[in-house]
């Protein structure tokens, strides 16, 4: 059985990965005058709640 793809396929392949990315960046961004601290990197700034981090660990 062979599967081929289509344009269609790679289009919403395409989109999907630029909508991923778009979002990430979006929500990474920084606040102006803001410099990242290791405490950004690994605590999340203290803006996550216990569980979430603790299912990270």
């Amino acid at each position: 059985m062979t599967a081929h793809f289509g344009f269609w396929d790679y289009f919403v392949f395409i989109a999907y990965a630029v909508l991923i990315l778009g979002v990430g960046l979006w929500v990474s961004r920084d606040k102006k005058g803001h410099q990242k601290t290791a405490e950004d990197y690994f605590l999340a700034s203290k803006s996550l709640p216990w569980w979430a981090i603790g299912e990270l660990l």
